[in-house]
């Protein structure tokens, strides 16, 4: 087996591998001035070679397949063929039902990696942006259609991965509103049945009355950034249709950033594809593949003679006359080890088809890192450019409506 190949099916072993190539480049600069070439050559052998047999052990021990697809079969189901019971819905003027919640919960605020910190854009409790982010699918293992959100292990997963890493790219635009709802199993979206549709559309309940409650509650007229990945993009598309597109709020809309989820022009009236770097009331969405792949559902659909492709906007040039970017031109990587690696490490291209295909990192080690589907990092990738981008569009939003921040 190739080891790409190896490393597309154990997704732990590789966020290991990448953790350890990310820091090894971020290291490089200061070991130079302490050490000879030669030695540092040799211990950096030895580190990869001992790391590398880290990751084909912690295959060797788990034998787990990717979580994030898992394989399915109509002929050994293991999950229940109905949708109850379901779990009890969350109130959300209660700080439990909130991952995020800058007015039930002050002292909960979204973090930022810790070195570097200076040169990032801050948390900018003092812009008059909010953010409402929907985290993705978490609920990848059981029988259960959706999640418990009084389920403690569930919930640390979600504070630990998406709110840690992806919440917290959108913090420079203002206050961060993310609400735990009883997300779908993972399934759905591999099924396609009638209870997957159940099931979202449970999920979705959570998300349009958690939306519902800050609007009522907390919002004050506020501009709003709406972000989310995968199935929290998902739902996003709905709130932007629902609230957004052709409504009294569109002109509160600061952009809506959902990556991870084919989306397309004709789901859309009044929301149009960010074109710009500074353009509002707009959508930014993409997903992330290797250079060359296409998914097989995307093959399938291509196969249609009404085939059109999904919109798409480049999380690094933020614009559809610029649809390649340069490695000078990104900014960043946030790691699995919540670090930040150095810039210049992503290169991408739009594709005729919808997607956004990367070269391999360019970091030490890069070369191992080559992946087909690059979906769990579609926000981690760019996490610094959205970052300044994101904080970019609420300054933008401000000055074209001349309002004063608040300390709210």
């Amino acid at each position: 087996m190739k080891l790409s190949a190896w490393f597309e099916m154990n997704p732990t072993s590789l966020n290991l591998c990448l953790l350890y190539f990310f820091d090894q480049s971020s290291r490089s600069n200061r070991s130079m001035s302490q050490r000879t070439l030669e030695s540092i050559f040799r211990e950096r052998f030895r580190e990869t070679m001992m790391v590398l047999f880290m990751c084909m052990s912690a295959q060797l021990l788990s034998q787990r397949p990717f979580p994030e697809v898992p394989e399915m079969s109509t002929s050994s189901q293991n999950w229940r063929n109905t949708i109850e019971p379901i779990p009890s819905p969350p109130s959300y003027l209660k700080p439990e039902s909130w991952a995020l919640n800058p007015v039930l919960s002050p002292n909960q605020k979204p973090a930022l990696p810790k070195r570097r910190r200076r040169s990032l854009p801050g948390i900018q409790f003092d812009t008059i942006a909010d953010v409402f982010f929907i985290h993705p699918t978490m609920l990848l293992d059981g029988s259960a259609w959706n999640a418990d959100v009084s389920d403690e292990n569930m919930n640390a997963s979600v504070d630990l991965w998406p709110i840690r890493h992806q919440a917290s790219a959108f913090s420079s635009a203002g206050r961060v509103f993310a609400p735990r709802y009883r997300q779908a199993h993972v399934r759905i979206f591999s099924l396609g049945d009638s209870l997957s549709w159940a099931a979202a559309e449970v999920a979705y309940a959570d998300i349009r009355r958690a939306f519902e409650v800050y609007l009522e509650q907390w919002n004050d007229g506020r501009p709003i950034v709406l972000a989310g990945h995968s199935q929290g993009s998902f739902h996003g598309r709905r709130l932007i249709q629902e609230f957004f597109d052709g409504t009294a709020l569109a002109h509160r809309l600061v952009a809506a950033y959902l990556p991870g989820m084919d989306m397309y022009a004709s789901e859309f009236d009044h929301v149009p594809l960010c074109l710009e770097p500074s353009q509002v009331g707009c959508l930014c969405t993409w997903m992330t593949y290797g250079r060359g792949y296409l998914p097989h559902w995307l093959l399938h659909k291509r196969q249609s003679p009404n085939f059109t492709a999904a919109l798409v906007t480049h999380p690094v040039t933020w614009s559809q006359t610029v649809a390649s970017s340069d490695y000078r031109d990104h900014l960043g990587v946030l790691r699995p080890s919540f670090r930040l690696s150095k810039p210049g490490a992503i290169r991408g291209d739009i594709s005729p088809d919808g997607v956004l295909w990367i070269d391999s990192p360019k970091v030490f080690g890069g070369k191992w890192l080559q992946r087909e589907d690059w979906h769990s990092g579609d926000i981690n990738l760019f996490w610094v450019n959205i970052r300044k981008n994101v904080s970019a569009r609420a300054r933008e939003w401000q000055m074209k409506n001349e309002i004063r921040p608040s300390n709210d």
